[in-house]
């Protein structure tokens, strides 16, 4: 047998092999060899693991713990026994007091601000918050008065968490901390930079004075929205849906808030802005 005609047997050989082969072994579903493809095909992948996607790209994945730990603690024990009668107390001291303490941290705010605000390439408003620090710590007599204000110049409050966020970084995990309340896991990253002043007191009692004065400050700024969130069908559910919301409005100013289509209830500013400063 010639040479040509044993190769012409072989070649029919193997074309009836490929033809005897399933036909899903001929059209593989996807092509290693072709990029685009494997982009489209990962791009359209599911990787939320059954999970609800919240915003800021968070996941409550740990909801069993958050809700019947983190938020029975906080709301339930916390605020109902602890925080709830001394912010109402609170609520009662003259206004000049509660000022000085809001304007105490307010002015130690504006250091982060003028930092954060550098990093965003925001300089004017890095200039705006600097400049306030240098009033309100001089003639504001350590912070506790605000002159600043007065004469115009405005706060332009920046957070390390909303730094993160404009650059990238998702919210991750939803957290609600016993002891702190809700939070996410950058923004505990962010917290933690933000908190440097308690760093620096040194002495444990004075730093866990601060942060319960703090606490307490905030939390009677909550008084007026405490029937918003006892009234809700789902208190946690509420509160993470506004947290959650609030802070990827600070990432995205053209966000819009979102509640699962129940925007009928109005829920002022100063409440979210205290959650966000908390």
């Amino acid at each position: 047998m010639s040479a040509k005609k044993i190769l012409a047997a072989a070649a029919g050989a193997l074309l009836a092999m490929a033809a005897a082969l399933p036909s899903h072994a001929q059209h593989a579903s996807l092509n290693p060899m072709a990029p685009r493809q494997i982009y489209k095909e990962l791009s359209n992948a599911d990787y939320s693991y059954g999970y609800t996607i919240l915003p800021g790209n968070s996941i409550d994945g740990i909801e069993p713990f958050n809700r019947y730990v983190g938020w029975s603690i906080n709301y339930y024990a916390v605020d109902r026994y602890f925080l709830r009668p001394l912010a109402h107390g609170y609520s009662h001291l003259p206004m000049f007091v509660q000022d000085g303490v809001d304007n105490f941290f307010s002015n130690v705010s504006d250091v982060n601000a003028t930092v954060n605000n550098l990093f965003l390439g925001q300089f004017a408003d890095s200039g705006t918050s600097f400049a306030r620090f240098l009033i309100n710590s001089t003639i504001g007599l350590l912070g506790l008065f605000d002159p600043a204000t007065h004469l115009g110049i405005k706060q332009r409050s920046m957070s390390f968490d909303t730094v993160m966020g404009r650059y990238g970084a998702d919210q991750g995990e939803y957290l609600m901390i016993p002891f702190y309340g809700p939070g996410t896991e950058r923004s505990v990253e962010g917290s933690t930079v933000d908190s440097w002043y308690y760093y620096l007191i040194g002495e444990p009692f004075v730093t866990v004075a601060c942060y319960l004065i703090k606490g307490i400050n905030t939390r009677a700024k909550f008084i007026s929205q405490e029937k918003f969130v006892d009234d809700a069908v789902d208190p946690y559910a509420t509160m993470r849906q506004l947290y959650l919301s609030y802070e990827q409005g600070l990432v995205d100013p053209n966000a819009q808030m979102k509640d699962n289509g129940k925007q009928d209830q109005q829920v002022d500013d100063s409440y979210l802005d205290e959650i966000d400063s908390n």
